[in-house]
């Protein structure tokens, strides 16, 4: 069982949050603001990108299994009425269930939720950019910048409740910065060659499908597993 962020001791919080702040995407939006700034070739982009959604990706797996423990935190801290406002935003605005985000990082859809209506794949080169500019400047990473500084500087008794009250902001930044990507539809698999024993798993699979086997949909896969 994941433990909640208030049940962390400091030790344990500052470990967890160092894993946070020194993921992948934090190296790659530094690599991608290079690219734009020298101007690189529209493929370059395209690489780096792929890297940096795969860090959103593991970024997202770190932080939303402590969602509903934040959340509750910050619906019932006074302290945090600036970020629960923020949340409420989010949450009227949101459209796509926990598992159609989930499915929507992958590349897939589930049935029920709406289909993202931008494909970055089709966008044009100026479009794209443009979208990189917009993830690189993103509130997150200014929050992981004050998280790694305290983190540098703080070495009190006292700082995990510093550390807890920076996540919240990180979190919610987190979460707005999800709200703007559900519009995106992105498969950081697409087009990449596949591996001559993954070809072959989907030419058994067709075969089990052909000779009358089930196949399970994500929505039947997720109730089976309790999620």
């Amino acid at each position: 069982m994941i433990p909640n962020v208030t049940d962390m001791t400091s030790q344990q919080l500052c470990d967890w949050l160092t894993s946070i702040v020194n993921g992948d995407i934090f190296t790659s939006r530094e690599r991608l603001i290079a690219l734009l700034a020298k101007n690189a070739p529209h493929d370059e982009l395209e690489e780096e990108f792929r890297e940096f959604f795969n860090g959103y990706y593991v970024l997202a797996l770190d932080v939303e299994a402590y969602e509903d423990s934040v959340l509750r935190d910050i619906s019932g801290n006074h302290a945090f009425s600036h970020l629960k406002h923020r949340v409420s935003i989010v949450e009227t605005r949101r459209k796509s269930s926990p598992l159609g985000r989930e499915a929507r990082r992958m590349g897939l859809s589930v049935h029920g939720d709406p289909v993202p209506q931008i494909k970055v794949t089709e966008l044009s080169a100026d479009e794209f950019r443009r979208l990189i500019h917009t993830l690189g400047n993103w509130q997150i990473f200014v929050s992981r910048e004050h998280f790694v500084k305290l983190m540098e500087t703080e070495k009190s008794i006292g700082i995990a409740e510093r550390l807890r009250a920076k996540f919240y902001e990180f979190f919610v930044c987190y979460l707005e910065l999800e709200l703007f990507l559900e519009n995106y539809d992105y498969d950081p698999d697409e087009g990449l060659e596949l591996r001559p024993e993954f070809i072959e798993s989907l030419k058994r699979e067709d075969e089990y499908i052909k000779a009358g086997g089930k196949m399970f949909t994500l929505e039947e896969v997720a109730k089976r597993l309790g999620i």
